[in-house]
């Protein structure tokens, strides 16, 4: 679709200039008349498009919204017009996926569509919690505090993720130069003893066998090993985009030792949160919960939300089908019912957020504090045993020599 820059002034003889993405210039000429525009010029712009372009292609992450977030709001709140405020970010944007959907967004609100509306259309890049958000900010009049509100949830949700991965990149780490060790001892070291092995004629031990099986068959086959970790890489990542597969993956992280606890305290953290910003913006506990259901991130708590929504239809309050659930901690429950029975279960909904994420960092402590001897313990007995299976024919070769 052609992308057309247009000069014009408006009723008061303010100099407006943009770009309209239509079918033909007369049809832009048709959209800013509507608006009561003087045209003083409009041209055809030639949009440069590169052949590989993997910048389209990079995920939004949680930090680039977050940063839109605060950056519109301040536009907003300085008065700049919704339309020049996203004119602005459109071109200060890093992020090219996140830059080509705000470049949608701004020809939508150009033609006339709400704010919501058009990030609606975009919703591979804008979460469902935020386009949510500015609908209730469009409504209120309050677009400049929920966007704010929206920065402010955002930054606590990178912050919470940047916590735990790099609690987990120590492990990962040591883990891969750990397999790396082993691979290198397997295939440079290990074969000079085998030689030596053969040409004394010692009667080799078991281990040292199995060693030198494992050995071998790293070097002369490592395109089959490859090829396996490939395919079951491939494999995985294919059940786990089915329902049962992510069904199974989720309940997994939520009982697995260590990491299980961790998991319920980061859901508990990112319920409550979203769940208090949404009731605080005056959002109704229904609706709020459906847009719960989308964005909590583990199909097996959606599930739970989606029950509690029918239970909290029938007149049930929430804290009852949310103890069914068994997954959130019972002094989540607790301060819910109190929340409820007060009518300030926005602002308890919050008090328990950050509550939780306090235990989050707790809980990534103790993780990384168990699973460094973990890691150190494995790593000891993988060498251990390449060691022992050397040494063991040495001391044959010894006494045979002797």
């Amino acid at each position: 679709m052609p992308l057309y820059a247009y000069r014009a002034r408006d009723m008061a003889g303010n100099l407006i200039v943009g770009t309209l993405e239509v079918d033909s210039k007369s049809q832009c000429i048709d959209v800013l008349k509507q608006k009561n525009y003087y045209i003083i010029d409009i041209k055809e712009e030639i949009v440069k498009q590169d052949i590989l372009d993997f910048g389209s292609f990079k995920r939004v992450k949680i930090k680039d919204i977050a940063v839109f977030c605060r950056q519109f709001a301040t536009l907003i709140n300085a008065g700049i017009p919704i339309v020049t405020a996203l004119a602005t970010m459109k071109e200060q944007v890093e992020n090219k996926r996140l830059k080509n959907a705000l470049r949608e967004v701004y020809e939508e609100v150009q033609k006339g569509k709400s704010l919501s509306d058009a990030m609606k259309k975009q919703g591979d890049v804008f979460p469902v919690l935020l386009y949510n958000m500015v609908e209730v900010g469009e409504v209120s009049g309050t677009l400049d505090k929920v966007m704010n509100e929206m920065a402010d949830h955002y930054e606590k949700e990178n912050e919470l993720n940047q916590k735990v991965k790099s609690a987990l990149t120590y492990p990962v780490i040591v883990s891969f130069v750990a397999v790396l060790v082993v691979i290198f001892l397997l295939t440079n070291v290990l074969p000079i003893f085998v030689d030596l092995f053969k040409n004394a004629g010692v009667q080799l031990p078991l281990p040292t066998r199995i060693l030198i099986a494992i050995s071998s068959s790293i070097s002369h086959y490592w395109y089959f090993h490859i090829g396996g970790i490939l395919l079951i890489f491939y494999s995985v990542s294919s059940f786990l985009k089915t329902p049962q597969g992510r069904r199974i993956y989720d309940r997994m992280l939520l009982n697995m030792p260590i990491f299980g606890q961790l998991n319920r305290k980061i859901l508990t953290s990112r319920f409550t949160r979203t769940l208090g910003t949404l009731i605080s913006a005056g959002i109704p506990l229904i609706a709020a919960m459906e847009v719960v259901e989308k964005v909590v991130g583990n199909t097996i708590v959606s599930e739970g939300l989606r029950k509690a929504q029918e239970d909290i239809k029938k007149g049930l309050p929430l804290s009852e089908p949310l103890k069914k659930m068994g997954i959130f901690p019972p002094m989540v429950i607790q301060m819910i019912s109190v929340g409820e029975s007060s009518g300030s279960l926005d602002s308890i909904l919050n008090k328990a957020a950050d509550f939780y994420d306090g235990e989050v960092d707790t809980a990534v402590s103790q993780m990384t504090t168990l699973l460094e001897p973990l890691i150190i313990v494995m790593l000891a007995t993988v060498v251990g045993f390449i060691v022992v299976s050397i040494i063991m024919p040495l001391f044959q070769l010894y006494n045979f020599i002797g």
